[in-house]
């Protein structure tokens, strides 16, 4: 009788003691998730330079697109710098990126989704011409688009002044292409240039550099601290 008693009395006990225990593990989890989250919250973040060419309307459609270009690219955002975004009311292309002073332009009025693919179509550019390690994507991305593995990845002269038939083939564009899919879901303009479902995964794991998860949280703590202090 005694020893029945001694074992409900003990039951208790061990239940605090699984309690306490899965509390601390617990804490412990969370103080490290949120050490790690401060480093890359201190990391240079890339800075989103609107210019005064751009009016209101446009500058907050800008803003709402760059949070969803960081938010993907939040775990390579310690390899790319500022980036400015211009408006121009009279040039013939839908946009395009300088990479000697990284300003990109884009051509407006122009509908809203347009104007979204453009600006991350562009971005995928600023990341990559900035980006040393970007290097590391190429030669598995040609590949999973099927082109022939000694493709050029993008022309010397630039592909501004490219056929529509042959800018469709540099590896370089459809690469941009494919970065709207993964930030947009879809692209608003088809471009003709081929987006694969192996281009998408190649991009995708290059992107999150195998930590999805912090570099997001991260940025999104810098956006929430960011608005508590305005």
């Amino acid at each position: 009788m005694n020893a029945e008693l001694e074992n409900q009395e003990s039951h208790p006990q061990q239940a605090k003691t699984q309690r306490l225990y899965l509390l601390l593990s617990f804490l412990l989890l969370l103080l490290t998730v949120v050490h790690i989250a401060n480093y890359y919250e201190h990391r240079n973040t890339p800075q989103l330079i609107i210019d005064t060419s751009v009016r209101p309307d446009f500058a907050a459609l800008i803003q709402e697109t760059w949070d969803q270009f960081m938010l993907v690219f939040a775990a390579r955002s310690d390899c790319f710098g500022d980036v400015r975004v211009k408006a121009d009311y009279e040039m013939t292309d839908r946009a395009m990126y300088d990479p000697r002073t990284a300003t990109i332009t884009v051509r407006v009025p122009e509908r809203e989704s347009k104007l979204r693919g453009a600006l991350v179509h562009e971005w995928a550019h600023h990341v990559e011409f900035q980006c040393d390690a970007h290097a590391e994507l190429r030669e598995a991305f040609i590949v999973a688009q099927g082109l022939p593995a000694n493709t050029p990845w993008r022309l010397e002269g630039g592909s501004v002044d490219v056929l529509s038939s042959d800018w469709v083939n540099i590896p370089s564009e459809q690469y941009a292409e494919t970065a709207i899919v993964l930030v947009l879901g879809e692209r608003p303009v088809d471009t003709n240039a081929p987006v694969t479902a192996d281009g998408v995964n190649v991009v995708s794991a290059w992107v999150q550099k195998g930590i999805p998860f912090l570099p997001r949280f991260s940025f999104w703590l810098h956006k929430l601290k960011g608005g508590l202090m305005n």
